[in-house]
């Protein structure tokens, strides 16, 4: 082994061992990694706050931290738009390429983006920087407009979701809103002995047996979600089970609202309005026959066992012909390289049944070919894709062994959880819905859960917050109604 392939390994290596929060070598020799100064857009803050200044409204920072945001935000950003309130984007930067950015053009963010906190490293890195420059950012509009409240909007359960309402909380005594609240993962209870039923009896049990709580995974995102809550002071949730998990853990029903999927409004408006170049353009091969897409990128199926049984079962299902459109994430690229797989999937490029294709940039193309009849499937472990199939009305495959999702299961039955445990159940899940043109027929006719006007439900509800001048930040004698403190002394409510 030469002296460039040994590096090269030791880059791999890092980059992948990074994504579950261990060293890397430059954490190790250095106390502190190299922080990228984050980028303010002055003029843009100073307008926004003053207009809430002068309105005597809140000013709401819509919090993006990672590709889906720039769309799953879409909805309330429009609504804010038409209901007049201040506001800005608060954007993490930690992807940086025209593929994971290509929102910010395709949904015209640019000249809203009041901040760029270009955060860089592993989990750790990025909640530390996170930590710091929320603060800073958090106490720098409080001392230049002391008397504006603002308000982070923060969504489902990225690291922004959890650090930020942390930080704001800590820098200035106000909490976040956190949207896609409620996010617990569930798992049927078949699951214990998926390898001891046979496939009609496993799927009849998730449809219609008993489920229980599973809050392992996926890593780091229930923890982000969880932690994220309890920085929020208002909780927007996608439906009534997610609103009962929140109950349960003790968050009052008044700070609650199920308003329905963050997904829908954008979803809606690219089901409406096709992408200047069809995605069949882009990729010709998508027009021949039927297509299984497959999006793999969670941390938890990224490990050993998980990881090689996915890639096991994509190489047996091309070889047995199903047609695999195979779509390579960042972290699936780290994984293939870390684990030396790369060449089982190179291998299968020459077969007419196997596409492999970068991340699609645009949200459109996405849309564009789950809607289509060359699409009878997706096999992902995609939170969103799972909202996006029963919305769209198609057959969805989650391989996971649990789901943040689990109404797409047991309620609308329009998605069915495949086990990563070996390559075999994994073949035979996707061959068995594949085949079975009953199964897909029903999962397509589902009910659909996430509702319509996402955004314009989120922003009626938080312009009313606004017009009573709720406190954002409330102590025990405030909640129990017993005094309100104010500059000038004491109100006995």
């Amino acid at each position: 082994m030469n002296l460039n392939h040994q590096v090269n390994k030791m880059k791999v290596f890092d980059a992948y061992e990074s994504m579950f929060g261990t060293e890397t070598t430059a954490e190790a020799d250095h106390v502190m990694p190299n922080i990228l100064p984050m980028h303010l857009n002055k003029p843009l803050i100073r307008a926004v706050m003053e207009q809430a200044k002068k309105e005597k409204k809140w000013a709401l920072a819509f919090v993006i931290g990672t590709k889906p945001c720039f769309y799953k935000f879409y909805g309330s950003i429009v609504a804010a738009a038409k209901a007049k309130i201040p506001f800005f984007i608060i954007n993490s930067n930690q992807h940086y390429d025209d593929i994971l950015t290509h929102g910010i053009k395709e949904f015209n963010f640019q000249d809203r983006i009041a901040s760029n906190l270009s955060i860089r490293g592993d989990l750790a890195q990025k909640s530390a920087e996170l930590m710091i420059k929320i603060s800073w950012f958090a106490k720098y509009l409080k001392k230049n407009w002391p008397n504006v409240t603002v308000i982070p909007v923060v969504l489902g359960d990225t690291i922004m979701t959890s650090i930020v309402p942390a930080a704001w909380m800590f820098s200035r005594s106000e909490k976040a809103i956190q949207n896609e609240a409620g996010l617990r993962s569930m798992t049927p209870e078949v699951m214990k002995r998926y390898n001891k039923v046979d496939i009609e009896t496993f799927i009849d049990q998730q449809f219609y047996g008993k489920w229980i709580l599973m809050r392992n995974e996926p890593f780091p995102e229930q923890w982000d979600t969880y932690t994220s809550a309890a920085g929020s002071q208002y909780l927007f949730a996608p439906v009534q089970l997610n609103k009962e998990h929140l109950l349960r853990e003790g968050y009052p029903e008044e700070n609650i609202w199920v308003i329905g999927g963050v997904v829908v409004d954008a979803l809606e408006i690219k089901r409406k309005i096709k992408p200047e170049k069809s995605i069949f353009s882009v990729y010709p091969q998508l027009e021949k026959d039927n297509w299984i897409r497959v999006d793999i990128h969670r941390r938890e199926n990224l490990t050993p066992k998980r990881f090689r049984s996915i890639i096991g079962a994509i190489r047996d299902l091309v070889k047995k012909g199903y047609n695999l459109n195979f779509i390579e994430m960042s972290a699936t690229r780290m994984a293939l390289d870390f684990y030396g797989l790369r060449k089982e999937l190179e291998k299968l490029k020459k077969r007419k049944n196997f596409l492999y294709t970068t991340v699609w940039p645009e949200y459109g193309h996405v849309i564009e070919f789950f809607e289509s009849d060359k699409c009878i499937a997706a096999l992902t472990d995609s939170g969103g894709v799972q909202e996006e199939m029963n919305l769209i009305g198609k057959t969805c495959m989650t391989c996971r062994l649990t789901t943040d999702r689990p109404e797409t299961v047991f309620d609308a039955r329009s998605n069915i959880i495949v086990p990563p445990a070996d390559k075999e159940i994994i073949a035979k899940m996707v061959k068995y819905v594949a085949n079975n043109d009953g199964l897909r027929k029903n999962m397509e006719s589902s009910k659909k859960l996430y509702g319509s006007n996402v955004g314009k439900k989120f922003i009626s509800v938080v312009s009313g917050l606004i017009e009573k001048n709720d406190n954002p930040f409330k102590w025990a004698h405030d909640t129990l109604k017993l005094w309100r403190d104010n500059e000038k002394g004491i109100d006995y409510l």
